[in-house]
C-alpha cells in the first residue's frame, strides 16, 4: 500500500499564498491583530517555508506547519526547558499564542488566552522554581525499569547531589548544575551494569568515550566517588542552561 502524496501547502494554508512562508503569515496575522512581535524563519534551511520562531533572551516560541492536514504545531520554551505545546488549525490563534508567551505570560495565562495549549506538572515545577525537588521525586517514585532505585536513594541521601538536577541517559544517572538543556557535564556519571556501578566523566571529556574514574560494588561507594570529584564551585542547580552558567562565569 502506497501513501498518498501530501497536498500542496497552498490548499491547506491559503494564507501563505504561492511561495509564501509561515514566518510572513504569522507576522502579518500578528500585526493585523494589533500585536507587535518579530517573527523569524526557522534556522534549518529545510524548514524555511514551513517553520517560524520568535526569540527573546529567555523564551522561544516555535511554530511548524502540518503537511498532510491543516495544523499549526506550537511549542513554547523558557531557559532551555520545553514548557508547553499545542496544535491549532487557526493562524490567528497561533499568532496570539506566540505573542502571549513572548510577552512573559505564565503558563496559566497562556492557556487561558489560548485553550489549545497544554503543559504538565514538570513545567509548573520549573515555573515555581522547584524543578530539582520535583525531578528527584519523580525518580524516587517511578516504576521505570531503567531507574536503579538503590542508586537514586544513595544519591538523594547526599545533600550536595540532592541539590543538583538529576537526569538519565539510558541507564546512567547524571547530575547537572543547571535545570535547563543543554545541561552541564562536569559532574561524574554513574552507570549500573552487571551488578557493579561504573563512575566516569561525561564522554566529551575524552575523544575515545567516557573516561573512567572507578568501579564499585554498591551505589553508596559510587556516590562517594562522585562526591570526591565534584567541581570546586558546585553549588545548587541554577535555573537556565549550561550556556547561561558559562556566560555568567565569564562576566564575574
Amino acid at each position: 500500500m502506497t501513501s498518498q502524496p501530501a497536498p500542496p501547502l497552498e490548499s491547506l494554508y491559503p494564507e501563505l499564498g504561492r511561495g509564501g512562508t509561515l514566518q510572513i503569515a504569522l507576522q502579518r496575522a500578528g500585526h493585523k491583530a494589533g500585536y507587535r512581535i518579530d517573527v523569524l524563519p526557522e534556522r534549518a534551511p529545510g524548514w524555511k517555508r514551513t517553520g517560524a520562531r520568535s526569540d527573546s533572551r529567555e523564551r522561544t516560541t516555535n511554530a511548524l506547519l502540518g503537511i498532510r492536514e491543516r495544523c499549526f504545531i506550537m511549542s513554547f520554551r523558557e531557559r532551555g526547558v520545553a514548557m508547553a505545546k499545542g496544535n491549532t488549525t487557526s493562524l490567528e490563534e497561533a499568532a496570539t499564542a506566540m505573542v502571549v508567551w513572548q510577552s512573559g505570560a505564565d503558563l496559566k495565562d497562556l492557556q487561558a488566552a489560548c485553550p489549545f495549549v497544554r503543559y504538565g506538572a514538570m513545567a509548573e515545577a520549573h515555573e515555581r522554581g522547584t524543578a530539582v525537588e520535583t525531578m528527584w521525586t519523580i525518580y524516587r517514585q517511578t516504576a521505570a525499569g531503567h531507574v536503579d532505585h538503590d542508586l537514586i536513594e544513595a544519591a538523594y541521601a547526599e545533600p550536595q547531589l540532592r541539590a543538583l538536577f538529576p537526569f538519565h541517559s539510558h541507564r546512567s544517572l547524571n547530575f547537572s548544575r543547571c535545570t535547563g538543556f543543554p545541561y552541564t557535564h562536569d559532574v561524574p556519571v554513574i552507570t549500573p551494569a552487571d551488578g557493579k556501578y561504573r563512575v566516569t566523566w561525561w564522554k566529551t571529556r575524552s575523544p575515545q568515550g567516557p573516561a573512567d574514574i572507578g568501579e564499585t560494588d554498591n551505589p553508596r561507594d559510587a556516590v562517594a566517588l562522585v562526591l570526591a570529584h565534584l567541581p570546586s564551585d558546585c553549588g545548587p542547580a541554577a535555573a537556565g542552561t549550561a550556556d547561561d552558567l558559562d556566560n555568567s562565569d565569564s562576566t564575574e
